[in-house]
């Protein structure tokens, strides 16, 4: 039994270690945006969280983004994703293999979409999660209904009530590429942003 159970745990984590990545995301190509609607921008065009007209001082650190009088920088898709002098941004948040932590630029970006949300009450938002094909589907199901619960906290702390949020996941059986490669799964492993 011991051995079965070593033999067991060798396999995960040779399992686990062959499927880690640490490439970059390329999100400059297939990419449809519409612009967003108008948010408040603060000074030096940054948006602000507000309430009832003030700035909010939000005061807080996410994954090493501190939030400082209000202001946060969104991020944008480019350098030629103006439109009219507003940035365009993807509203899809990229994941790491087998991670559903958000990095430093996929919290602004989410921050963004938070903005968009407070400055427009009468709009709701689901968050779709997504995982490559690796895993077993209950795991990824899983997993994909973890990074859109990252995603809507991350919402929450910067002024969305969490009844405005709908969290869907379905793991692998969506993928947005269909190649069995770490191109394709990079694109698979996401959460998309669907304010309607």
């Amino acid at each position: 039994m011991t051995r079965l159970t070593s033999v067991f745990a060798l396999v995960m984590l040779l399992g686990l270690g062959a499927c880690s990545t640490t490439s970059e995301i390329d999100r400059s190509q297939n990419t449809d945006l519409d612009p967003l609607a108008e948010p408040q921008y603060g000074p030096e065009g940054a948006p602000r969280a507000t309430e009832n007209g003030e700035d909010l001082d939000l005061g807080v650190e996410i994954m090493g983004v501190e939030v400082e009088e209000g202001r946060y920088p969104g991020s944008a898709l480019g350098e030629d994703s103006m439109a009219d002098g507003v940035k365009l941004y993807e509203p899809i948040v990229y994941f790491e293999f087998d991670q559903a932590d958000l990095s430093e630029a996929n919290t602004e970006l989410v921050k963004h979409y938070a903005q968009v949300l407070v400055d427009a009450p009468e709009k709701n938002v689901t968050l779709v999660g997504h995982t490559d094909e690796r895993g077993s589907p209950e795991y990824n199901l899983a997993l994909g209904e973890r990074r859109a619960k990252s995603v809507a906290q991350v919402m929450m702390l910067f002024g969305v009530q969490e009844s405005r949020i709908e969290l869907i996941s379905f793991g692998e059986e969506q993928p947005q590429a269909f190649e069995h490669n770490e191109q394709a799964w990079l694109k698979n492993r996401r959460v998309e942003i669907k304010i309607h």
